[in-house]
Parts: C-alpha cells; structure tokens; sequence
C-alpha cells in the first residue's frame, strides 16, 4: 500500500469514523490470474490472492476484479456483453464486502472500461470523490485509450462531490469539471526511509568501495520523461561518477546508457527494500523534461529522498518549486551539473535534518489529516 491512493487510504483506514477500505485494483485478464511469475499454475495462491478479496489489514481489503476478453481488440458488441456480465458480479462482490453501511466513493483510476460500476456506485455513496493523482490525459497512452480517459474523467469528476488534484496546474486545469477542487499534494511513507540501519547491497557496496560519487534515480525511466540532453552531459562530463537508475527502464533507454562504464541499472525493487539501495546514493537526481506530462507531478520520489536526508536536483516539474528550499532545481545540463557538485559537498546534518523534517511534514499521517478535514466537512453537508 505505497502508491497516492494506496498510502492515501491505509491512513484513512486508521480514523475512527471509517470502519473499513474497500480497496479495487484495475482489472487484469483471467489469464494474467492464472499464469503466475514462475511460469507454474498454483490454484490455491490463485484462490486465495486473486479470485477473492484479501485482507491487508483488521480494516482493509483488497480486491482484484477479472475480466476475460482483451479490452479493445473484440467487437464492441461482444465486449459491452462481457461488461455487463462482469459488472454485475463485481457489483454483487462489492455488496457482500460492504451491505450494512453507508460508503464513500473514492474514484481515481480512469481507465476502466466497465464504467457502469461507477455509475451504481456512485447511485448509493454517501459522498463520492474524484482524485487527479496525476494529469491522466499527458501519460502517452494511445489515441484510442485516451479518448476513454477523457471520457471518464469528464463523467466521473463532474459527478463527485468534490475533486482532488496533486498540484495546483492540475487543479486550473481541469477546474472546469467541477466547483468543488481542492489540492492535496503527494507525500512519502516517512518511517519506511527514516531507518537508523540498512542492509548491504552487493552492486552498490563495490561501486562505493571505489569512493565514485553514486549519483542515483529511481522509478521509470522512459523518453517521455527523462531529459537525455542533461543525462548524456552529466555521463559524459564526469566519467568518474557513478550512475545509477533502479526500475523500469525502456529499452531504449537502456541500450543507449549501458554502453558507458559509469552507467548501472537495477530492476524494480521492492519497496520496503528500495531504502537500503538508496542509502547508497550521494545525491537523487530527477533529470525530467519539463513539459505538460510533467507539469502535472508531485513526485511520491522527491518525498522518499528527502526522508532519507538525501541531497536532490531536479528539473523545475510540477510540484519542484514547492520545495525548492530543501531540493535544488535545475534549467539545462550545465546548471544540473553544477548543482550536483554542490550538493556533493553539502552533507552537513543541520543540511540532512532539514531535509528529514521538510520529509516529515509532508509524510501521509499529515496530509491525510487534510483530506479527513475534506471529508468531514462534506459528509456534514451531504
């Protein structure tokens, strides 16, 4: 439970007034639910982790819906079939889940296909609430997909009784959906990176041990993203350091980087691990295009490194200036070169403590404290 909404709703959870959360991931195929990662079918982990709701904590379950047919490559006909089918059973699950009690409905993900769902949920909610944890519309999904996007965005924002936006360009612009838009930005699970001790990690242990700067991201890394202008100069101008970029990269990415000796790739890892890996990083980068993608950011990464202490340098993306007293911003590769080197030298602990406690007001138990206010006062007028 790491991501906005995820994190969002784990700390909701532990107010008195709500007794539980109903957590609804994005539909997979049936097919996905039953080929597991080792390539080796196991019925019972299948029964018990996908086919029925799972219980992450006293208060929350989890629930992953199915779908049979491959969205948008069937006839229309046979799909909109299956839609109603596999609405009603997710309706009839989610009534199971929660018959005795009023609800709040709490709708991020556009990109569901079965939208009927929302349409009778939002028939019964008590209140209901539209969250742009990004601008959905500037993700680089296909023509197609975001023509459905926008679809849904436009029904179900209008539809709740008030929206939440992460950063104040998302909140303008789409403003026009509803009266009713209030700023909650992103924050970070502070106590998973506030750690007094880390486990060694064998790759980065071997690069520290040559005392080369580790200069590190974390998170996909795609060309809609990352700037490769700032990348290729910083490689390039200092061959001395250490790159370092852990998560999904595209491919093109990779073979472009992996060529150079001072570039290194690790795959995703696991979020209660990722601290160990970043306590290895001199300063976290955040090499960003500055475009209408990135505009709509306020990166849960920035958070993370600054709950760690870490020094950071980023491109001036949504939600950068907000924080620019405790992150450096850069304009072009030069600057973020410069930048880079003096923050290398800027360790002092009065510099770390400020980032923590930057970190700390803007962890989830404080800002979730806004969104129950949100809630509170709404569900006082509804």
């Amino acid at each position: 439970m790491w991501k906005r909404n995820q994190s969002m709703m784990a700390e909701l959870a532990k107010c008195d007034f709500i007794n539980r959360v109903i957590f609804i991931n994005p539909f997979i195929s049936v097919l996905r639910t039953f080929f597991l990662k080792d390539g080796r079918y196991k019925i019972s982990a299948i029964i018990k982790t996908r086919l029925f709701s799972k219980k992450v904590t006293s208060k929350i379950l989890v629930y992953t819906p199915n779908y049979i047919l491959p969205r948008m490559k069937f006839p229309v006909g046979l799909a909109s079939f299956e839609s109603k089918i596999v609405s009603k059973i997710m309706l009839k699950i989610i009534e199971r889940l929660n018959h005795d009690m009023p609800y709040i409905l709490f709708m991020n993900c556009p990109n569901i296909y079965f939208s009927d769902i929302l349409d009778e949920l939002l028939k019964n909610a008590k209140l209901s609430v539209f969250d742009f944890s990004d601008d959905f519309l500037e993700l680089g999904y296909s023509l197609k997909s975001l023509k459905l996007f926008k679809r849904n965005i436009e029904i179900f924002a209008s539809a709740a009784n008030f929206v939440l936006t992460v950063n104040e360009h998302v909140k303008e612009k789409y403003s026009y959906l509803n009266a009713n838009m209030h700023l909650i930005r992103n924050a970070t699970n502070f106590n998973n990176f506030d750690r007094k001790k880390f486990k060694s990690v064998s790759l980065l242990k071997r690069i520290k041990i040559k005392n080369s700067p580790i200069i590190g991201y974390c998170g996909i890394a795609n060309t809609n993203r990352i700037d490769t202008s700032i990348v290729d100069y910083l490689i390039k101008k200092r061959p001395n350091w250490q790159f370092v970029f852990i998560g999904t990269t595209e491919k093109e990415l990779l073979e472009k980087y992996l060529k150079h000796q001072n570039f290194n790739h690790i795959p995703p890892v696991d979020y209660k691990n990722l601290p160990n890996y970043l306590d290895y990083f001199d300063v976290a980068i955040v090499p960003f295009k500055v475009n209408e993608h990135t505009k709509g950011n306020d990166l849960l990464k920035i958070h993370d490194f600054l709950a760690m202490g870490k020094a950071v340098v980023s491109t001036e993306i949504g939600g950068a200036a907000d924080l620019k007293h405790v992150i450096k911003i850069a304009r072009n590769p030069s600057e973020f070169l410069e930048a880079i080197e003096n923050e290398l030298c800027n360790v002092s602990k009065e510099a770390i403590l400020k980032r923590k406690k930057c970190a700390r007001k803007n962890s989830w138990p404080e800002r979730i404290a806004e969104f129950e206010y949100l809630l509170k006062n709404y569900l006082s007028i509804y």
